[in-house]
């Protein structure tokens, strides 16, 4: 599970990140934009119009248009001057208004008729496609509220930028939310399906499990030494292949006989397939090399491990020794 788990977080922290970055930064100043845009559109028409006046201000325009002409109610053009060239302003009010192209055509006829070289025909809302190239061949300039808030935005009173930036800023707040929480579902889904992929883990192999010995199809018919013949410690001639396991059983006990008739052995007993266990008088390797003369005989034994247990009370150490290992 903790394999799973792992990649899991990882993913889930780093989709919290980028969530964080989009809805913290990128999205937050979209938002905020939007959020200006609204706040535009929510003004008088006189107070809407005096600003991108300003903001014309600073881009080096003159305002032509006499202020007392420019107080009288819905008045949505103003005569511009810079470098000596005329531009008439027109400033469209509502988020909702869209500049089409018959908007750039009856701008374009009014700006001939006032003498103006350029045009700079203003919104809250957006511009249709269709519009700017006629606008782009008649030197009309079209802001829709994308463009126009960076503008506009440091001229506004603190107040409403504060405003603006508290209601970008709690959405910002809840879209990041939203996102981590995604982020987490994310991971709990990814530990789940990595969890599933992966293959159950291996059991542990058993220490008792013989090792796989090359069988002829027919066994070695050696006769085993005779019950009370000494074992000598040179190794044998002849080697006893089980073809079967009762074969290999009965192996097993013909070696527990001849081991038990070896000089200073008590007794021996397999605790295992492949642990035989020899109670001797002496832990000596001279012992070692006797009951590993018996069990080189048998192919299918003679890699067991041999365990010397010294007599009770004996400060002999308990030994162990593997008489081949093939």
């Amino acid at each position: 599970m903790l394999t799973a788990l792992i990649p899991a977080i990882v993913i889930a922290v780093i989709l919290g990140t980028i969530g964080s970055l989009y809805f913290g930064n990128i999205r937050r100043r979209r938002d905020e934009a939007e959020a200006g845009i609204h706040a535009l559109s929510a003004m008088r028409w006189r107070e809407f119009s005096h600003f991108v006046l300003d903001a014309m201000r600073h881009r080096g325009y003159d305002v032509l248009t006499a202020n007392d002409e420019a107080e009288r109610g819905q008045q949505t053009e103003f005569l511009l001057q810079r470098n000596g060239e005329r531009a008439l302003l027109s400033c469209k009010h509502g988020s909702a208004y869209r500049l089409t192209k018959q908007s750039v055509s009856e701008f374009g006829a009014s700006m001939k008729f006032q003498g103006a070289i350029s045009g700079l025909l203003v919104t809250p809302g957006t511009i249709e496609s269709d519009a700017r190239r006629p606008a782009d061949s008649a030197n009309i300039e079209l802001i829709d509220g994308k463009a126009l808030w960076p503008e506009i935005a440091p001229l506004l009173p603190q107040s409403l930028k504060d405003e603006v930036h508290n209601v970008a800023g709690q959405r910002a707040r809840r879209q990041v939310l939203i996102s981590w929480l995604g982020a987490a579902v994310a991971g709990v889904a990814i530990a789940f399906v990595v969890g599933a992929s992966l293959p159950p883990p291996k059991a542990k192999p058993d220490v008792t499990v013989l090792r796989d010995v090359p069988r002829p199809a027919q066994p070695a018919t050696v006769a085993a030494p005779a019950a009370g013949t000494p074992v000598g410690i040179s190794a044998p001639s002849t080697v006893v292949v089980a073809a079967t396991e009762e074969e290999e059983d009965k192996q097993r006990a013909d070696v527990v006989r001849m081991v038990g008739t070896l000089p200073g052995v008590d007794r021996a007993v397999w605790t295992t397939k492949s642990t035989l266990q020899v109670f001797v008088d002496e832990t000596s390797t001279q012992r070692f090399d006797e009951i590993c003369t018996v069990l080189m005989h048998y192919a299918n034994l003679r890699t067991a491990r041999v365990h010397l247990q010294p007599p009770e009370n004996s400060q002999q150490l308990v030994r162990f020794k593997q008489c081949a290992t093939m």
